[in-house]
């Protein structure tokens, strides 16, 4: 039967694209499917699409016996995953919320505005980025899977930080563009076609939540550098292209490429462009990619990265299942090299 998982959030943007993606899973069994909402509704009614969709009812958590689960995602929105994953006894969980990738709870209290009520689990998640952190993955029973802009940015800065490149303070600049699926399936007035069609706008400027994310895993690393992160919103349904300034340091463009190639050989969804070719949102769309490409002005001694992936898949759902690949020792790009998107 394989890996037995149950999912709460089967509704939302994440959960539909995490039970897609299980769905083509070898080793994977969707044991139960967790809803409110949409409780004794059946998943083929919301994968009208897709044939290869389980008959599964979706039920209540609490008439489940988290016993019969390997594995447990939650896809649920900040504030509520905390509430339900500390009430359930489960082995091992994967959360796809921002409910736990803080160590200091006081600052999650802060910048969600949510008071945390699982201080004693928050303490056992480990942060899942596989590309920087595969070894303490393939260990851990409790993982918090990052958000798409940490993954989109974390991911070229983070091995940069690790280096003797660095020589003075960083000063950088980061312009992260995601399309709208990024802000969650809630409708607010500035997701509706008419302010979003032919449109492109900033928001939360210099007050996006996932900064001070991003920020916590660079700390851990080093400290000495500024950053200043904008979030901008594309008429796109999914995809995420962030841009990295990074000023002072002590590198050229050509070397720095080369860097990554050897620092990412052995990584199955890091792709790093030649110095003739630029990323794409397109490219990546529908794929657990993450693609991103070197350049230098020399005028002003400045590094720049342009890096792109699938928010939904790479910054959420195809992650996770990454994730999940290295808890269980399977193969890491294990059901996700054929991905159906969903929505």
């Amino acid at each position: 039967m394989g890996i037995k998982v149950s999912i709460f959030g089967v509704a939302g943007f994440t959960g539909t694209q995490l039970v897609s993606i299980l769905t083509n899973h070898s080793n994977i069994y969707i044991d139960a499917v967790f809803g409110n909402k949409t409780v004794g509704m059946s998943l083929t009614e919301i994968f009208q699409k897709n044939t290869n969709i389980p008959k599964k009812k979706i039920i209540n958590y609490q008439d489940y016996n988290f016993k019969n689960s390997d594995l447990v995602f939650s896809c649920l929105p900040h504030g509520e995953s905390q509430k339900i994953l500390n009430d359930i006894d489960a082995s091992k969980v994967i959360d796809l919320s921002a409910d736990y990738r803080f160590d200091d709870i006081s600052l999650y209290n802060k910048v969600y505005n949510i008071k945390h009520k699982s201080k004693k689990k928050n303490s056992l998640f480990l942060y899942g980025l596989p590309e920087l952190n595969s070894n303490l993955i393939k260990k851990a029973n409790f993982v918090s899977n990052p958000g798409c802009y940490p993954t989109s940015i974390l991911i070229p800065i983070i091995p940069i930080l690790k280096s003797n490149i660095i020589k003075k303070k960083l000063d950088i600049f980061v312009d992260s563009k995601s399309g709208v699926s990024g802000a969650g399936k809630k409708v607010t007035e500035q997701k509706q076609f008419m302010n979003l069609n032919q449109n492109f706008f900033p928001y939360n400027v210099c007050s996006h939540r996932h900064q001070y994310e991003i920020e916590q895993e660079m700390n851990k690393i080093c400290k000495n550098f500024s950053m200043t992160f904008l979030t901008q919103l594309l008429p796109l349904s999914r995809g995420l292209q962030s841009t990295i300034f990074i000023k002072n340091l002590n590198i050229e463009a050509n070397d720095l490429r080369s860097f990554f190639l050897e620092y990412f050989k052995n990584c199955a969804f890091v792709k790093i462009l030649g110095e003739n070719q630029n990323p794409e949102i397109s490219k990546v769309v529908g794929t657990n990619l993450i693609s991103f490409a070197v350049y230098e002005n020399k005028k002003n001694n400045t590094i720049i990265i342009i890096s792109v992936i699938d928010n939904l898949i790479k910054g959420a759902s195809g992650q996770a299942v990454q994730n999940m690949n290295l808890m269980f020792g399977l193969k890491e790009d294990e059901g996700l090299n054929n991905i159906i998107t969903v929505p």
